[in-house]
């Protein structure tokens, strides 16, 4: 798993700086998931999304680099939850993505066909989003929580 986050992030590391010559077009970049993903919460997951920043790191267009990728971008964006902050529960649809966490303590509550479960992540986890994961992330702690998150995402997707 982590090389494949290895691989993410040494593809990020490369558009990056292509991204700052011609940063993707991104209307309500600073949305953290897409409406059309947001579902009512299950169990003790998370209704809301609230003390969350977003911050674009950058974007490219994969038409420009893979044959038959038209119309999908690689997005990178750093995510920090405030203390008591949330990210409500949600479903990935055709948004994999991997989040990869920089600082800070978080709890993922996470449904992925083994039943829902709370699962506690920490600086130096890379946590993995593929279609059709339900979860939702809480920052119970004291400190702020930081994660860079690289997901593929439709062209007209924020």
């Amino acid at each position: 798993m982590r090389t494949t986050a290895s691989l993410l992030f040494s593809l990020a590391s490369m558009a990056l700086p292509a991204a700052a010559c011609s940063l993707h077009q991104q209307p309500l970049a600073n949305s953290v998931t897409p409406a059309a993903e947001q579902r009512p919460a299950s169990g003790d997951a998370p209704s809301s999304t609230a003390k969350v920043t977003v911050q674009p790191l950058g974007s490219v267009d994969l038409a420009q680099e893979f044959a038959g990728l038209e119309g999908r971008v690689l997005r990178t964006r750093r995510i920090t939850i405030a203390p008591g902050g949330s990210v409500a529960w949600h479903e990935h649809q055709r948004r994999p993505g991997v989040a990869y966490i920089l600082s800070g303590n978080l709890i993922e509550v996470r449904q992925d066909g083994t039943g829902q479960r709370r699962i506690q992540r920490q600086a130096g986890d890379a946590v993995f989003e593929s279609s059709g994961v339900r979860h939702g992330w809480m920052n119970n702690s004291a400190q702020p929580a930081t994660a860079v998150v690289i997901d593929l995402v439709p062209a007209s997707q924020p």
